[in-house]
């Protein structure tokens, strides 16, 4: 037992190179960290945690206000309110109505920083009513407007508000004999087929648009947008399931966004640099062929390609219930990739839900539009209350 004991003792033992023993149990503890050094280690770990956290749960959010003036391009906006496009009956068939101005004049001056007017057709129906409402729709595809509209901006520029031109094209929703759309369709109100666009027909349409751009701008408009949201002409040729070509303009995102930057690049060098350009755009909705990862892959192409300084999110299905705000989600990813300002807009008709989305979010502007028909001296109010 002692020789036992003896070997196993000696095994615990080395040598140094002066030939002295090393006794290698107590060569161990030495080597094994004391509690003090344990605790540390513990301690910094969990304050890099507690440090991580504060940043992802408390830094994330933003102190952004609606009542902050900010700067898009050379405007300088009174509040993160924006008035969005939506079809009313302010303007009597179609034309400028004194009860109109006085709305909008009503919005202007309680702090609603921009106004997007309706989708004004920029040409190709023969009636400019929207059929499921039975309402005149504001044209824009004649000289003859430009006064009409200058009206418009004058009023609401007197309150240090600004207003942007939406330009729309009826694609399957003309009322018209011949419809135009990316592939063969059904029209939306009238039971015909939609003609395949050649390429001169997108030429013919792209000039349409930069005619009408055109004519905004010699209206005194402080920007336009295009409405390429709701099944509109634009966002047909977003749409995999509306645009079926097989051409440069259909197949993947890139193909399927060509039309749309083509245009908003011809609309550009007719208006210069100092005008804001933006676009309305559908978000993901499987069914009308729109993909979450194809919504976020355009809008950074648009961004990219096409020299837009602004980007609304919308989608084909606007009376959601029990959403609000409706397509907040999906414009909080697009505001997280983008470097330009991104406009939620959807369902939101009060203080709180504008707040919310501004307050944790990227998202620079909220855009309301039914809320503020309703009550043009609703942000005012807000202000009364909340400020």
């Amino acid at each position: 037992m002692e020789e036992e004991k003896k070997k196993s003792d000696q095994e615990l033992l080395d040598v140094d190179e002066q030939g002295n023993y090393i006794d290698n149990k107590k060569e161990e503890e030495k080597k094994k960290p004391s509690n003090i050094y344990k605790y540390g280690l513990i301690c910094i770990c969990l304050i890099i945690l507690l440090g991580l956290a504060y940043f992802y749960f408390i830094k994330t959010k933003s102190n952004k206000s609606i009542y902050d003036e900010t700067k898009l391009k050379n405007l300088k906006l009174k509040s993160r309110i924006f008035f969005g496009p939506i079809f009313d009956d302010s303007f009597k068939d179609g034309k400028i109505s004194e009860k109109g101005i006085k709305k909008f004049e009503t919005m202007a001056k309680n702090n609603v920083a921009l106004i997007v007017t309706e989708g004004m057709m920029v040409g190709d129906s023969d009636s400019s009513t929207f059929p499921p409402m039975g309402i005149k729709i504001l044209r824009i595809d004649k000289d003859e407007y430009i006064e009409e509209y200058k009206k418009w901006s004058d009023t609401v520029h007197k309150y240090n508000a600004y207003i942007i031109i939406q330009l729309n094209h009826p694609g399957l929703m003309s009322t018209s004999d011949v419809i135009y759309s990316p592939s063969p369709d059904k029209g939306f109100f009238k039971n015909v087929t939609s003609k395949e666009m050649t390429k001169e027909d997108m030429l013919r349409i792209q000039d349409l648009f930069v005619q009408g751009a055109i004519r905004g701008k010699k209206a005194g408009y402080d920007g336009i947008e295009i409405h390429g949201a709701q099944l509109n002409f634009a966002s047909l040729f977003l749409s995999t399931k509306f645009n079926r070509r097989t051409d440069e303009y259909g197949g993947s995102v890139e193909n399927r966004a060509r039309f749309v930057v083509e245009t908003l690049k011809k609309i550009r060098k007719a208006i210069g640099d100092d005008m804001i350009l933006s676009i309305k755009i559908d978000s993901e909705d499987e069914e009308n062929g729109f993909t979450e990862s194809g919504f976020l892959e355009t809008g950074k192409i648009l961004e990219e390609e096409a020299g837009i300084d602004l980007i609304s999110v919308s989608g084909t299905n606007v009376l959601r219930k029990n959403q609000e705000p409706m397509f907040y989600e999906r414009t909080k990813k697009l505001a997280d990739i983008l470097k330009i300002p991104v406009v939620c807009i959807g369902g939101i008709k009060t203080y709180e839900n504008a707040d919310y989305v501004l307050k944790n979010s990227k998202i620079e502007y909220v855009a309301m539009a039914r809320a503020l028909v309703k009550d043009p001296e609703l942000v005012t109010k807000w202000t009364q209350k909340n400020k």
